[in-house]
């Protein structure tokens, strides 16, 4: 995954950036740090404002291309170690901000005793992530994958930093990624804000605490593979050809747990090119760029990456023109076009 491949990333990375700045850096020289970095989209963002940035991310490859833009990256995986030598090399960091990265952590105490040793005594963590009401209300089952090992709920993170005397003092509800939380933290001081009491009272309204709620989820995620098979089906014999827009990590659950391979979809198309060439785990359907559906084009694009979804139907206006269209799997099978 690289976020540098969706123009809705560069919006919502350098808007970030830049209410960092104003929120809690201003002009000083305090330490950013950004855990999981990437291929440092937000980084460039915050650098290219003045701010003194570190990234931290433990993929070699993608690293470096954080580093042919001029940020400095830690090749680390982050921990307490790992805490400890960026704080003797770089001192204490006033933000240290992590997105869509938390959700993949499988030592959430560990992580956080490094957050608790290199945040400086008056920083901020600043966590975004996908969060668990948008999870549940829009059945977004395929964002249950191998790397996704939690999907948190503002009451799990503000009991996680309990254990480490921190308290959540903002939240911001984002549209990004199908429905996020920016959630900021602090080391203790004062009682709840009121939009924490607003979130949690959210959260225990929608039953997100009830495992009736998740046996309903997952009566929906079956009734969308039915739908979604037999609307794929009735396409093909008709005799309409159908690919798929985009191979995220989410597509594959989707892919996987429909059973859908090429007999299904001719190809993948994606905008990232360290995917073209390759095939889609388990299914095994070709990849290519976004070039092939005008050289080969199809009736239907499955848009595997919906959480991108006004985004790639932007992009793909002249497929519209030609008479294609698109299908919307989540939250419920939708042709659209």
């Amino acid at each position: 995954y690289i976020p540098s491949a969706s123009d809705t990333m560069h919006r919502h990375f350098g808007q970030f950036a830049a209410g960092i700045r104003e929120r809690f850096l201003g002009e000083g020289k305090s330490l950013l740090v950004d855990i999981g970095c990437n291929d440092g989209l937000f980084l460039s963002a915050a650098h290219q404002m003045g701010i003194r940035t570190l990234g931290i991310d433990p993929a070699a490859n993608i690293a470096e291309l954080a580093r042919q833009k001029g940020l400095s990256v830690v090749t680390r995986y982050f921990s307490p170690e790992t805490a400890a030598y960026v704080l003797a090399e770089h001192g204490p960091a006033k933000v240290i901000v992590t997105t869509n990265t938390l959700n993949h952590v499988d030592d959430l105490h560990g992580f956080m005793k490094g957050i608790d040793t290199l945040l400086a005594p008056d920083g901020v963590f600043v966590v975004e992530a996908p969060q668990a009401l948008s999870f549940v209300q829009k059945n977004e089952f395929d964002t249950i994958y191998h790397e996704h090992l939690s999907v948190f709920s503002v009451k799990s993170l503000a009991e996680l930093y309990r254990f480490f005397g921190m308290s959540i003092f903002d939240i911001e509800e984002l549209d990004v990624h199908g429905g996020s939380m920016r959630v900021y933290a602090r080391r203790e001081g004062g009682g709840m804000s009121a939009v924490v009491e607003q979130w949690l009272a959210r959260e225990n309204a929608a039953k997100l605490f009830d495992a009736h709620t998740y046996e309903v989820a997952a009566r929906a995620a079956r009734s969308i593979r039915e739908e979604l098979l037999s609307l794929l089906d009735a396409l093909k014999r008709g005799g309409k050809r159908v690919a798929g827009y985009g191979a995220p990590a989410k597509g594959n659950t989707l892919l996987n747990y429909c059973r859908i391979g090429p007999d299904r979809l001719d190809y993948l198309v994606d905008r990232n090119p360290l995917k073209h060439g390759l095939y889609s785990p388990g299914m095994r359907i070709p990849i290519a760029g976004p070039e092939k559906l005008a050289a080969d084009p199809p009736d239907y694009l499955l848009v595997l990456a919906w959480n991108f979804a006004e985004e790639i139907m932007r992009q793909q206006s002249a497929f519209a023109e030609r008479g294609g269209k698109f299908i919307l799997p989540i939250p419920k099978p939708e042709v659209i076009g």
